[in-house]
């Protein structure tokens, strides 16, 4: 079902500590179409907290609004974006719709299989829901407060508990994504999770278009740990995903490790500007960064064709693979050059994986 953007009503808030009110203020008058609201957090000398201010955000509904919108204080918008949410909210107007996903999340990587397939939308599949900058309906908005006063533990996150409130709402993320992130410093002690831009930051995508079929394996770089994993869904878990090794995941589908890692070699030897590559990344990171593209490639299969790298919205996604894999041990001024000297590795891996891929089915 979608609706005319002109029938949608925007309510808009910019939720914010009051340390962060400047910012907020700034970033309101810089989108003056959307006539944002600032709503800051209600005990400002307690423990940090988003939650608390989250609650009283998703409340501030204006009167006969079709949907709400929360951004956060730190949230990067694109020009035109009044016009572009409108759009998204209409192509989608029962769903949650978040208009950031960090570039390191798993949402992430099924944004950039989305890319990879020509499709306009990914589902969400993190653990959490991406709430930088958020678009609910009304309805639902006004619903949160209740759920999360009855629900919520005291030390719960906003976004987590927006996922268990919205369990049967469908949330999905637009492929070319309107939104960025400044990366202030965290209030909330995110600043060990190293920078989280955007996984596709390109404003002009086609809201109509299709949403990727629900993925059944989700690859993933494991920052924390700078490993290659896999998340297979299973219900039986507390989250509906489980955890294996990506070599594990590449194995039951007739892809041993000496496959994938031949694969690397011959990639690694038309690698442009290998010299440099190898004074910022270590080959072990190298091959858990190819890993993870490779099991991309291979899951593109399972959801319907061959990656396509000429699409613009592919090549954007892609190239911020490697630097959401390694923010936490590569220096910030150099992450924007990693992604572009690695790119050429990525796209192989993806392809590598695709085509492995397709032999053994066929």
């Amino acid at each position: 079902m979608t609706t005319n953007p002109s029938d949608v009503r925007l309510s808009t808030v910019v939720m914010a500590h009051p340390r962060r009110q400047a910012a907020a203020r700034a970033l309101a008058e810089a989108h003056p179409a959307l006539a944002a609201r600032i709503v800051t957090d209600p005990e400002p000398q307690g423990p940090p907290s988003a939650l608390r201010t989250a609650r009283r955000a998703w409340q501030s509904v204006s009167a006969g609004a079709t949907h709400h919108l929360v951004l956060q204080d730190d949230a990067l918008l694109s020009p035109g974006f009044a016009e572009t949410v409108a759009a998204l909210a209409a192509a989608r107007p029962r769903d949650s719709v978040s208009l950031f996903t960090e570039w390191g999340s798993r949402t992430a990587n099924a944004v950039r299989a989305a890319a990879l397939l020509g499709h306009a939308w990914a589902p969400v599949v993190d653990d959490y829901l991406p709430s930088v900058a958020l678009v609910l309906p009304a309805e639902l908005a006004l619903g949160f407060e209740e759920y999360a006063a009855a629900k919520a533990a005291p030390d719960a996150t906003d976004d987590v508990t927006l996922l268990d409130y919205l369990h049967s709402v469908d949330k999905v993320v637009p492929v070319a994504g309107p939104v960025d992130h400044a990366n202030p410093p965290s209030l909330v002690g995110n600043d060990v999770m190293g920078p989280r831009s955007a996984a596709c930051l390109a404003p002009d995508g086609d809201p109509g278009g299709s949403l990727l079929p629900a993925m059944r394996a989700v690859p993933y770089f494991c920052w924390w740990e700078q490993l290659a994993v896999v998340y297979l869904r299973d219900p039986a878990s507390a989250d509906g995903w489980r955890r294996v090794p990506a070599e594990e995941a590449l194995l039951e589908r007739g892809l041993g490790r000496e496959q994938v890692v031949a694969s690397l070699r011959t990639a690694l030897e038309t690698l442009p500007h290998r010299d440099v590559v190898h004074d910022r990344v270590s080959d072990v990171l190298l091959a858990e960064v190819w890993t993870t593209a490779y099991a991309l490639g291979v899951v593109t299969g399972d959801l319907g064709g061959f990656p396509d790298l000429g699409r613009p919205a592919a090549r954007a996604a892609l190239s911020t693979l490697a630097p959401g894999a390694l923010r936490r041990v590569v220096p910030v001024r150099w992450l924007a050059a990693v992604g572009e000297l690695l790119y050429p590795l990525v796209s192989a891996a993806v392809l590598s994986g695709a085509a492995d891929a397709e032999a053994v089915r066929s």
